[in-house]
């Protein structure tokens, strides 16, 4: 117990508890044994146990202060995980997908098969299909969907306070099995008798190079350079010159800048240049060191002469006339000079920028020129995607209230009424949203700092809510169901995990078992079982296989908590 003035301050100011709740609960999810440890999620959810045990049941936090957060975070990560979700449906991502829907079907059945076994009710069951397949976010979806249950009042509340019980009892091995399983075991059954080796040996074969945060490639692929013409300079027109030193080096160059006696101008292609000028080329770094720039003159370091203002910008491509047209098509046109592509996007992937690349509605190019030409020509191609930290409220707004109300309505399965939920309804508009903004992103920008917040601290808050709320009963459902729960969490853990290895290796053996193991993590959805398994490959390449998997695997588990309430609802009642 607490002293009595500081319980009474934090009953009249439960604010207080959820916020010092989420600050331990975040501290205690840093520590980490090899890479592997709780995470934020369950940690906070364990210290909102504590307060909510030691405050008691007078501690009361308003019920739509939690559904507000977890809503928030069910529509941003189905904005994030929009794109890589309706990839996967696609004929190239079937086999990573299908994968994932198997190992969520695997799961799903031996958590019911458990739970009827046992005798476990709705909240119990759906609290060990959310720690045993680590899915911290069918907390929410279950206690959303045990709420509508036809139920009393107090045996609805019983049973959503037993599912952060069974969850914070059965993640734990959950997380750490997985991990083990997945970076130890598991490569064993594949086959592969050493992993770091195999993984090397794939990098090799699919070229693979993996990228470090905040490291960027030494080589520049648009560069600036100022040379004076010499003496033996034949006098030319700046498109005779450009066109010469294209054809030597095989790329595109331009004239940027010239110096005369008359000052500095930016030449057009039917200005003459003469011996003596000093001139900027802009262009590929082949051009640049062409023999015909060595031969023209020699290479000047002017700071006021290459001091000029850049712009690089995002621009998706909704121009009718860019349609259709290829980047070389773009490249002759007049509004085009001095412009580069330096790359391009299509549904959120990276698309090889080459003359014949052919523009399509909704491609993402980021381009790079001078700020006056470039603003001139953006729209002949679209609408450019400026860096802005704002948020488009309008959007999330509208999404999570349409979701919410797509939830409402219920179908009377028995006694038993079954509806989407509005925490199901939430996400699935928050998959197609975040699907349509990759294809045509003209909507709904979230930046990538609002995207963990509403992700990260949305699922934090709600979990911490959550575990102040089941504090009181936790001890008890602890004792009562304890052990017997934990080894079915076990189970649940490692029986999918088991026979989607066997599916793996005897049933895909079109897929690198390197990549397999990816997969595993995947479909399983546990970021622990990701740095195991990069730090036991010490390699990045087995995570080729993770991101579809992740994405269907998050959406399918989600979306599984509530029929698990529903299954074992119709199974006791």
């Amino acid at each position: 117990m607490i002293v009595p003035w500081l319980h009474d301050v934090l009953v009249a100011h439960p604010e207080i508890v959820v916020f010092a709740t989420l600050g331990l609960g975040f501290l205690l999810g840093r520590v980490s044994v090899r890479g592997i440890g709780l995470g934020t999620v369950t940690s906070t959810l364990l210290v909102g146990v504590v307060f909510g045990a030691v405050i008691g049941s007078d501690l009361q936090v308003a019920p739509v202060m939690k559904q507000t957060f977890f809503l928030l975070f069910l529509f941003s990560l189905g904005y994030k995980l929009g794109p890589q979700f309706f990839a996967g449906l696609r004929r190239s991502g079937l086999p990573q997908a299908g994968f994932a829907l198997a190992t969520a079907v695997v799961g799903f059945a031996v958590t019911i098969g458990v739970s009827v076994i046992l005798g476990y009710n709705p909240g119990i069951a759906a609290g060990l299909a959310g720690g045993g397949l680590t899915q911290s976010a069918i907390i929410g979806v279950a206690q959303d969907a045990i709420a509508g249950l036809p139920v009393d009042g107090s045996t609805a509340q019983a049973w959503s306070d037993l599912v952060p019980v069974a969850y914070a009892v059965t993640y734990i091995f959950g997380t750490l099995g997985a991990a083990l399983y997945i970076s130890l075991l598991a490569p064993r059954l594949l086959g592969i008798r050493d992993l770091p080796a195999a993984s090397r040996e794939l990098e090799q074969r699919l070229g693979f190079h993996e990228e470090a945060p905040d490291v960027s490639s030494a080589y520049p692929l648009i560069a600036r350079r100022a040379y004076r013409l010499g003496p033996d300079f034949a006098a030319r027109t700046v498109r005779a010159f450009e066109s010469e030193a294209a054809e030597i080096a095989g790329s595109h160059l331009y004239v940027a800048r010239v110096r005369r006696s008359s000052g500095i101008v930016d030449p057009g292609p039917d200005d003459a240049l003469a011996p003596g000028d000093e001139i900027v080329v802009a262009g590929t770094t082949p051009a640049l060191i062409a023999r015909q720039l060595e031969n023209a003159g020699t290479e000047i370091a002017d700071r006021e002469l290459l001091d000029f203002p850049l712009e690089a910008l995002d621009i998706v491509v909704t121009n009718k006339s860019a349609v259709g047209r290829t980047i070389a098509e773009m490249r002759n046109d007049p509004r085009s000079r001095r412009i580069f592509a330096t790359r391009l996007l299509r549904a959120g992937r990276p698309i090889a920028v080459t003359g014949h690349t052919v523009l399509q509605a909704g491609d993402e190019l980021r381009v790079q020129g001078p700020t006056d030409l470039l603003e001139q020509g953006i729209q002949a191609v679209g609408r450019a995607e400026r860096t802005d930290p704002k948020t488009d409220i309008v959007t999330i707004g509208f999404g999570i209230a349409l979701g919410a109300l797509i939830g409402v309505p219920s179908l009377l399965v028995g006694d038993v009424p079954l509806s989407l939920t509005s925490s199901v309804g939430v996400l699935l508009v928050g998959l197609v949203l975040g699907w349509r903004r990759a294809k045509r992103p003209t909507f709904g920008r979230i930046p990538p700092g609002a995207q963990w917040f509403f992700e990260t601290v949305g699922l934090a808050m709600f979990v911490a809510i959550v575990g102040i709320d089941s504090g009181p009963g936790f001890v008890e459902g602890l004792i009562d169901y304890g052990a017997g729960l934990f080894l079915a969490g076990v189970v649940v853990t490692l029986v999918p995990l088991l026979v989607m290895t066997v599916v793996g290796r005897f049933l895909m053996r079109k897929t690198e078992p390197v990549v397999i193991l990816g997969m595993l993590a995947g479909s399983l959805t546990t970021t622990a079982a990701v740095g195991a398994l990069r730090e036991r490959a010490r390699s990045s390449v087995p995570l080729l296989g993770f991101t579809i998997p992740y994405a269907v695997g998050n959406i399918v588990l989600t979306l599984g908590g509530a029929l698990v309430v529903a299954v074992i609802a119709l199974v006791a009642l």
